[in-house]
């Protein structure tokens, strides 16, 4: 009798303990330079013990992880930053960001017409007179948009007849990305005129055919 007691009594006290529940954490990445960083990420916090469950958002850079009870928020962030050395996880929403891009040569002839996706109107009327003019619409979790920035900003370090306008489209529903409509398939994508006003319309990150629009041979 006094073991079923004793039983009974174990089985109460099991049913009163407090449930361990699951949280969810949202944690802010600095220094991406890609929307695929988030894959590298994901599959370091797959291998961490008490993360079951993580999600990226590419726009916000920000990770959302579902954690087990006694897995603290330090835990979650050594992972994500040892996912790469370029990685600083943040506690919190709203501190995501990636990498900016880097400066083009004092004296240039570039302009930035949005960095939020508004619509900018017809290029034909953006274009610079007596130049190539390049509009180069980008986003920052593009990698294959930097590599083109790289080629831009090559270029126009050599060449004063060349003018580059940046158009940040940041998704594909933004106003920007209305306007172009059905052409803008993908990301890079870069139109050029010639100092004439022939246009001439590209997509991805394939420099010899840009190169030959703007009089080079490359």
């Amino acid at each position: 009798m006094l073991i079923r007691a004793l039983r009974v009594v174990a089985l109460l006290a099991l049913l009163a303990a407090p449930a361990r529940a699951e949280r969810t954490q949202v944690f802010s990445v600095q220094g991406a330079d890609c929307g695929d960083c988030g894959k590298e990420i994901l599959a370091t916090l797959k291998k961490t013990k008490g993360v079951k469950r993580a999600s990226w958002d590419l726009y916000k850079v920000e990770i959302s992880a579902v954690l087990a009870d006694g897995v603290t928020d330090d835990q979650v962030v050594r992972a994500i930053q040892s996912a790469s050395k370029e990685f600083t996880a943040l506690v919190g929403a709203g501190q995501g960001r990636y990498l900016p891009q880097e400066k083009y040569p004092e004296g240039a002839d570039v302009v930035v017409l949005t960095e939020s996706g508004a619509a900018v109107g017809p290029l034909e009327k953006l274009r610079v007179p007596g130049k190539y003019t390049v509009f180069d619409v980008y986003a920052e979790w593009c990698r294959p948009c930097r590599v083109i920035d790289a080629k831009l900003r090559e270029t126009i370090a050599r060449r004063a007849d060349v003018a580059v306008r940046k158009l940040d489209v940041v998704r594909f529903d933004t106003p920007l990305a209305r306007e172009f409509g059905r052409s803008l398939t993908a990301l890079p994508h870069l139109v050029v005129f010639s100092p004439e006003g022939r246009r001439s319309d590209f997509t991805g990150s394939a420099w010899p055919p840009i190169a030959r629009a703007l009089g080079e041979k490359p």
